[in-house]
């Protein structure tokens, strides 16, 4: 598993908020915080593998209102957790992030302990991810019934 502190995480923002939550990530001993402002900058970040994790900061949502725009998560489709904060998370909010290509939703008053624990889980699922897709698709285990009696010998009856 990649560590928090060598792990290059963008964070994709349209305002001030963004530029804060990268220093609040380089604070954390984070490697490199890249701070964008465009989704297409980070899906092509993506892409070519320069990323282990997004965040995405959406500052325009209420938190009973449906958002503006629903983007897709940028690491969506390449195995990149991304995760969306935004103020208040509603179920609405949960299952959209879900429904995006988001690993959770995340509430904009997070603790920065907090933040960090999430981070870390994101990285640990793109590691489990990986070790997953590695696997051959034919290694077949025998099932455990079959060799069971023959391993015993004969069998005692109460």
């Amino acid at each position: 598993m990649k560590s928090i502190q060598r792990a290059h995480i963008v964070v994709v923002a349209d305002s001030d908020h963004g530029l804060i939550l990268a220093a609040q990530l380089r604070r954390m001993d984070v490697a490199r915080v890249t701070a964008l402002t465009g989704f297409d900058e980070a899906r092509a970040m993506c892409r070519l593998g320069l990323v282990d994790a997004c965040i995405v900061a959406f500052d325009d949502t209420m938190p009973d209102a449906m958002p503006t725009a629903e983007q897709d998560a940028p690491g969506r489709g390449i195995s990149v957790p991304s995760l969306m904060l935004v103020t208040a998370v509603t179920p609405y909010l949960r299952k959209m992030a879900r429904r995006r290509g988001y690993l959770a939703a995340v509430p904009a008053s997070i603790v920065p302990q907090m933040l960090y624990r999430r981070i870390s889980a994101a990285l640990q699922w793109r590691a489990a991810a990986r070790r997953q897709r590695r696997m051959p698709g034919g290694i077949v285990v025998p099932a455990a019934g079959i060799l069971l009696p023959a391993a015993l010998g004969n069998t005692t009856l109460h």
